[in-house]
């Protein structure tokens, strides 16, 4: 997988944070950063799960059907 350079800007208390994780860890700060990313999508994704599914449950959304799948994606 290629890697992409990109600058942040941190809060001074959030950069202190990090600097001292880096130390506490010895890992260096753009493997913690890249690893709360990561930690952070998992999060998202399971939100967002959890809210579909309550949808789900109380008759919001009804779900779609093999048939309503396949001609949404035109399969």
């Amino acid at each position: 997988m290629e890697n992409i350079r990109r600058n942040i800007i941190l809060s001074a208390n959030l950069n202190k944070d990090l600097e001292e994780a880096s130390q506490i860890l010895g890992e260096n700060k753009s493997t913690i950063i890249r690893n709360a990313l990561v930690y952070y999508f998992d999060f998202l994704d399971l939100t967002i799960a959890k809210e579909r599914a309550a949808k789900y449950e109380s008759g919001i959304h009804k779900g779609l059907t093999a048939e309503e799948v396949k001609k949404e994606l035109d399969i």
